[in-house]
């Protein structure tokens, strides 16, 4: 058994390019519901004294099942962006620019900004994602999620 577990924390402990996060995602008024995203991580790279990685993500915001306030659909989310992948010990930071379809009140264009600030150890990752459209459009609800995430 400990072989085992051994020969996993190995292969966890490499970097991962793939993560599959699912986790509870927030609007306003304390509507729940859940969110899954795909991440894709490019090769770390520097400029000046700054390390970042393409990082790409693929997901979805399901619906708050409420005909209140139009969140009813599920909503399809595409990001781009970077991250910064060692601001402190394992903790990170990306910014993304995104498009969702279809669009709900808390989602309510089809451009929106994606931050995140998570900590990952091995293949396993824990997310904070706020996805806004910075007020570009009103309403400007947004969705705040908690990720859990696992390597691939």
């Amino acid at each position: 058994m400990s072989i085992l577990l051994g020969t996993v924390y190995g292969a966890c402990a490499h970097a991962t390019d793939f993560t599959i996060s699912v986790g509870p995602s927030w609007t306003k008024g304390g509507r729940t519901t859940e969110a899954l995203f795909v991440t894709a991580l490019g090769d770390e790279r520097r400029l000046g004294l700054l390390e970042w990685q393409p990082q790409f993500d693929v997901g979805a915001v399901r619906s708050h099942h409420s005909a209140l306030r139009d969140l009813d659909r599920t909503v399809w989310v595409a990001a781009a962006g970077a991250r910064l992948p060692h601001l402190w010990e394992n903790l990170f930071f990306s910014f993304q620019f995104a498009a969702v379809q279809p669009r709900t009140s808390a989602l309510s264009s089809t451009q929106q900004f994606v931050s995140s600030l998570g900590w990952q150890q091995g293949c396993v990752t824990v997310v904070t994602r706020h996805i806004s459209n910075g007020s570009t459009h009103e309403p400007n609800d947004g969705e705040s999620m908690l990720l859990l995430g696992v390597g691939l």
